[in-house]
């Protein structure tokens, strides 16, 4: 006699089946149609994702490619540059493992290939693309979401045209109570006028909303490539938020410049500026009350471990980093990190110059190891640091072409997901 067959019943195939990778998931769709109807179901996608961002954290490298192409030239042989860059997702848990690492050109990858330039931000999964085109004196900007696990891509959204000397830059984030992804667009004119829009993906059109309260850092740092990513806003908690300065006359005459390099900036003159996307008002927040003095070089805030975080050096001899544990209360600030630089093995001996200039930000915190990714710009370098221990490692990337050159451009955020591009 034949056993019969188990039969379980559709929640308990739905728990299981939300703690595999995206990669099975699509395959299973052909196992029969009731499975193609439950992973393809809002709820279920919701259920992954949550499962997702725990089971296997990730973060997405947004890389410079620089190809080396020789040329002729009248002296004999010159060589020109090829620029695009890459968007590669990458387990965490694989770095720890082996932060040496051999990093293949697959032009999947690549953004030019999707008729883009740039990633935006990254958010359930979803990457935003963003790119654009001359028109005589006018510049045409659009964005595409893509989503590298499922490998499905939008066609291209938002279009607006603008002069080319005004130059926006661009945030990205999810609204949870209209269930829309937005993009913010934000643009420094003068002293007297800051032009903020979103444009809401599920509606397809562009607003303009109130201007920044106060000015974020560097707004009017712009260009082609138009996410300058060491002065862009941070997404959390449904809200984009930036570091800003309350003086709109003060922040005018320090364009481009080193801002704490300046007498007349005081610690008070710092504060979080915060865009409510299911509200578009703004919210401002105050920087620890530790941060009792103007650091030699610009401070930065970022997302650690699900936390706003503060990082700042003092004194040029220890890095220090804040958590804001509770989003919005200022009595929740605490401080996480502080580390000397003698630890991190980074020499400040150097000239003022090269010191007012430099700048360490941290990428990502891996908390089951006790390690942190920090980024320094004075040799473009990465690295793991890992507090414990005070240990230090270089992450080393090559290329299979050994004529390419790979630079960071940026670390985001990314866990694969499901969620749908349209």
């Amino acid at each position: 006699m034949n056993p019969s067959p188990i039969i379980l019943p559709d929640d308990l195939i739905a728990e299981l089946l939300s703690f595999l990778p995206v990669k099975y998931l699509l395959r299973f769709k052909c196992v029969s149609k009731s499975w193609r109807t439950l992973i393809s179901d809002s709820a279920f996608v919701k259920l992954h994702l949550k499962r997702s961002a725990t089971q296997n954290p990730m973060f997405a490298l947004i890389m410079l490619r620089l190809k080396i192409i020789p040329v002729e030239s009248p002296n004999g042989y010159d060589e020109d540059y090829d620029r695009g860059s890459s968007v590669v997702p990458y387990t965490i848990s694989t770095l720890l493992d082996s932060p040496s690492f051999a990093l293949f050109a697959n032009p999947y990858y690549h953004v030019e290939n999707k008729g883009c330039f740039n990633a935006v931000g990254s958010c359930n999964g979803l990457i935003l693309l963003a790119g654009g085109s001359f028109m005589g004196p006018r510049k045409e900007y659009w964005f595409r979401l893509w989503n590298p696990a499922t490998k499905t891509i939008s066609e291209k959204i938002g279009y607006f045209c603008d002069f080319i000397n005004q130059c926006f830059r661009f945030e990205f984030g999810f609204d949870d109570s209209t269930n829309t992804y937005k993009v913010v667009a934000s643009r420094y004119i003068n002293q007297l006028k800051i032009e903020v829009r979103i444009f809401s993906i599920n509606d397809d059109v562009w607003r303009n909303i109130e201007s920044f309260p106060v000015v974020p850092l560097h707004l009017d740092y712009g260009g082609f490539y138009i996410n300058k990513y060491d002065y862009s806003g941070v997404y959390l908690n449904g809200a984009v938020n930036w570091l800003a300065i309350h003086s709109n006359i003060r922040y005018h005459s320090l364009t481009n410049k080193n801002i704490t390099n300046n007498k007349d900036i005081a610690v008070e003159d710092f504060v979080i500026v915060s865009l409510d996307l299911k509200t578009e008002t703004y919210n401002q927040y105050p920087l620890p009350c530790g941060f009792d003095e103007v650091p030699l070089t610009e401070p930065t805030i970022g997302v650690l471990g699900g936390y706003l975080c503060f990082s700042y050096s003092v004194k040029g001899i220890d890095f220090v980093i804040w958590q804001m544990k509770k989003f919005g209360v200022q009595d929740s600030w605490i401080q996480f990190l502080k580390i000397s630089y003698q630890n991190l093995e980074i020499d400040y001996a150097f000239s003022d110059y090269k010191k007012y200039h430099f700048q360490l930000k941290p990428l990502l915190l891996f908390e089951d190891r006790d390690t942190l990714m920090l980024k320094s710009n004075r040799d473009a370098r990465v690295f793991l640091y890992n507090w414990r221990d005070n240990r230090v490692q270089r992450i080393q990337i090559t290329t299979s072409r050994t004529r390419d050159y790979l630079g960071w451009d940026c670390v985001k955020d990314y866990v694969e997901s499901l969620v749908p591009v349209n």
